[in-house]
């Protein structure tokens, strides 16, 4: 059976799997009461379902970044969304909260396997050059699929229940593992560059490649970004946005839902945009800290400023410039690239994307326990804090990152 030889047919159907797992990441937040009415869960409850993936995800980075070096993105990719599509037929019929949690934590680990792996293929497929751009371009499919998990989840539950929403996503979740099974390869037919590539990695140390994306303290810097700005940037996309505009804001939950849609749309746009810009620059902390300095200042406007207006529209406007910086992180993964070995792309991919899903864990944990007296709009205000915080403090981080300079 001939395989596909375009590398963007190639990037595009990792991407769909990519979307599919970010679109788990944020479909909690629309179905939240529901899920309490249906399983008299709490908002604790709520809250350790959703961390739940992203816990799982966390923890399973460096592991998945040692296979897509050892094993290729390809073989990892299947079992990986095969988990996603078991994951998403259990939390269909789950009849308990602790089937819910296993259901989570078995798609939080099948969509672990994606990122290191997109990654993977697009350091195998494409130029150097091009590596930030088609970053930025990954990130725009994969919040793609967040967006999905907005206004259109919500009114696809509302239609067929939350049960049959995730009956659909367990059908849509086979197009990628059939696709990739019968028609793509790991690398570039006849590449010889890629296959010395991958001779290396199956000989690489694990032990060496570990100590030398731990003990390269760029690493560690990335990693704060990446768990503040990407921690709240999940947490406020997939959880808590809809529900702090709601009572902050005071409208329904539905109009909610669609200015979270708006926050999604930003980051649609930001994701190329940045990524390209980049590119053109040659830079990549000058550029992600101008980008953190707009997010710092739209965070401010959304929490402390604009509940005094209540203006709707003005809120819709801020929250798409913010989710259009709210992405810029998505360098980190380029920057770190750069200053790291080619055999050792895939642990160093895996290692710095622990960051996010931790920061999105604890985010949530902190956010829930401000919320334990109750859901008003003063207890959401001050829950939504942390997201200012985190903020500045990215942004302060960033300062003490190593410039990296993309090769031809």
């Amino acid at each position: 059976m001939k395989k596909i030889t375009s590398k963007y047919i190639v990037w595009l159907v990792f991407g769909l799997a990519f979307m599919i797992g970010f679109f788990h990441r944020y479909s909690i937040g629309v179905i939240a009461d529901p899920l309490r009415e249906d399983l008299l869960l709490s908002t604790a409850g709520i809250s350790l379902m959703s961390s739940m993936y992203f816990y799982t995800y966390g923890f399973l980075q460096i592991p998945c970044g040692i296979m897509v070096d050892a094993q290729g993105p390809r073989r990892v990719v299947m079992v990986g969304m095969s988990a996603v599509l078991l994951g998403s037929l259990f939390f269909a019929v789950s009849p308990t909260p602790l089937l819910l949690y296993l259901a989570r934590i078995l798609i939080g680990f099948g969509a672990a396997t994606v990122f290191t792996s997109i990654f993977k293929i697009q350091a195998l497929w494409f130029k150097p050059a091009e590596f930030a751009t088609i970053a930025g371009m990954t990130a725009v499919i994969g919040n793609a699929g967040g967006m999905m998990a907005t206004a259109p989840f919500y009114h696809l539950t509302n239609a067929i229940g939350w049960r049959g929403g995730h009956l659909v996503l367990a059908v849509i979740t086979l197009i990628p593992i059939m696709v990739i099974f019968f028609w793509i390869t790991d690398r570039p037919p006849g590449d010889e560059k890629a296959e010395e590539q991958r001779a290396r990695s199956k000989k690489i140390s694990i032990g060496a490649g570990v100590k030398a994306v731990a003990s390269n303290r760029y690493t560690w810097i990335n990693m704060i970004v990446l768990f503040t700005v990407f921690g709240s940037y999940m947490s406020f996309s997939g959880l808590w946005g809809p529900h702090f505009i709601r009572y902050v804001y005071d409208i329904p939950l539905d109009q909610a839902a669609n200015l979270i849609m708006v926050y999604m749309a930003g980051i649609l746009i930001g994701s190329p945009l940045i990524g390209r810009i980049s590119d053109r620059l040659a830079k990549r902390k000058r550029v992600l800290q101008a980008a953190l300095l707009v997010l710092l200042t739209g965070w401010t406007l959304i929490i402390l400023i604009l509940p005094r207006l209540q203006q709707i529209w003005l809120l819709g406007l801020v929250l798409f410039f913010t989710g259009a910086v709210s992405i810029s992180p998505m360098l980190c993964f380029t920057n770190i690239k750069e200053l790291t070995k080619p055999e050792y792309t895939g642990i160093a991919t895996g290692f710095v994307n622990m960051a996010p899903f931790f920061g999105t864990s604890i985010i949530n944990s902190m956010i829930a326990w401000l919320l334990r007296t109750g859901e008003s709009a003063a207890t959401h205000q001050a829950g939504a804090t942390v997201f200012l915080v985190t903020a500045l403090i990215g942004f302060v981080a960033s300062f003490f990152m190593k410039e990296s300079i993309p090769t031809k």
